[in-house]
């Protein structure tokens, strides 16, 4: 994530829109680019502070420097820092220092230079008589402690990795989605439409604790607003913020999408509109979720398309196309079954394999979803105890020994459909 100061610099305003500008991938910056990743290369094994330094030479007095500066901290975000001391640098500073202050030459704390009346004090030692004196007490090297000394500090830790290999362009379209996202920080909500990808959206909704609303959108999917802060006395934090702009790349993994926000960064004397959809030419890092979450799954659907598909097809099978509001959370069943000729739909959820926790969040939901075209395909070694499904309001409930019987499927889908 940048800073908020590399962000600014990179926003465009049009009448009441901003919006961010993309780097070109031209020669200049491809140039640019390649070159700080060099310099990362170079400097895998040395400390953060080296780095820091080689990076300000770099920069010199360059007029892009938040650029160069944006695009050095995407590096370094993949990079991974860490130290190993022999022993805790605490343990060795506390050691160090016990004796009390050291010299590095003859002055008023070391009296070898003083009167012959006053030589019966004992000189102050010297640094690099105390580092072999730790040394010797904890069995290292003076190097070893001198290394180990202030390990546990940011600008001493050592570049051990510097994260998986790409290619200049790769690194400026990533630095283009981190401005992107980064605008987010000063939005208080965030409106979104959504045609598809719903596993992939309310995944990381969920994971990013963003508070949220759902309704229907009709054809379009649904409208999920993202609610920042309650109180309106909360407007000098970008925590929310923040957590929106972390959502952000979720939305790239769907194929239908629009989001808007109304965003103030400072420096701006009033709030502007932010839009963006799916048209953009920016690339998600988050990898997209299985097509099946289990081999039941992708077996039923295999299955139901070798015996029910093709051109003479009554019900056309979809992957969780549909979003079930159950409280302050989503269902998303398996399966939906659409009529081709009267548009009557039925919904399938497999209760597969299943651990205690699962199968109670499982019922909670179905229960508060209170569908009754919803099927549910239970997996009879799942050991459910006897009556566990009858008040869940589901439609109907069919049971299965190795996998569920679609000509009874089909049966239930057509008593159940609406």
């Amino acid at each position: 994530m940048l800073k908020g100061e590399l962000i600014r610099s990179r926003l465009t305003t049009q009448g009441n829109q901003v919006r961010p500008r993309a780097l070109p991938a031209d020669y200049h910056w491809l140039q640019t680019a390649g070159e700080l990743m060099a310099l990362f290369r170079q400097h895998a094994g040395r400390s953060r502070g080296a780095l820091a330094e080689a990076l300000h030479d770099y920069e010199g007095d360059s007029l892009d420097y938040p650029v160069i500066r944006g695009l050095a901290a995407v590096l370094e975000a993949r990079c991974t820092f860490g130290s190993d001391p022999p022993v805790a640098p605490e343990q060795l500073r506390a050691t160090l220092f016990a004796g009390g202050p050291v010299t590095s030459k003859d002055n008023l704390l070391n009296p070898s230079t003083l009167s012959p009346q006053l030589s019966v004090l004992s000189p102050s030692p010297t640094r690099p008589q105390r580092i072999a004196e730790t040394a010797t007490a904890y069995n290292l090297t003076a190097g070893q402690v001198e290394n180990a000394l202030f390990a546990d500090l940011a600008e001493e830790q050592i570049m051990l990795a510097a994260g998986e290999p790409i290619n200049p362009g790769e690194l400026i379209a990533r630095y283009n989605l981190e401005v992107a996202r980064g605008l987010l920080y000063w939005a208080h909500e965030v409106r979104l439409v959504v045609g598809d990808g719903y596993k992939d959206v309310f995944k990381y909704v969920k994971l990013f604790k963003l508070m949220h609303t759902v309704r229907p959108a009709g054809k379009a999917g649904y409208h999920v607003t993202l609610h920042g802060p309650i109180s309106p006395f909360v407007k000098s934090t970008i925590r929310y913020g923040l957590q929106f702009a972390r959502f952000m790349p979720a939305l790239l993994l769907c194929r239908r999408w629009r989001m808007e926000a109304d965003v103030q960064p400072p420096g701006f004397a009033r709030p502007l509109r932010y839009t963006l959809d799916e048209r953009t030419e920016l690339r998600t890092h988050f990898k997209p979720s299985g097509e099946f979450d289990s081999q039941l799954e992708a077996d039923f659907a295999a299955e139901f398309e070798a015996k029910y598909g093709g051109a003479e097809r009554v019900w056309e099978l979809a992957r969780e196309d549909e979003v079930l509001v159950v409280g302050d959370t989503v269902m998303i069943p398996d399966f939906s079954l659409t009529h081709r000729r009267d548009g009557r739909r039925a919904l399938i959820e497999i209760v597969g394999f299943w651990h205690p926790h699962y199968l109670r969040r499982k019922v909670t939901k179905v229960r508060e979803a209170g569908r009754r075209n919803l099927i549910l395909l239970v997996y009879e070694s799942a050991n459910v105890a006897e009556g566990t499904f009858e008040a869940v309001s589901a439609g109907e409930v069919l049971t299965f020994q190795r996998k569920p019987v679609l000509k009874e499927v089909l049966a239930a889908v057509e008593r159940c459909a609406e």
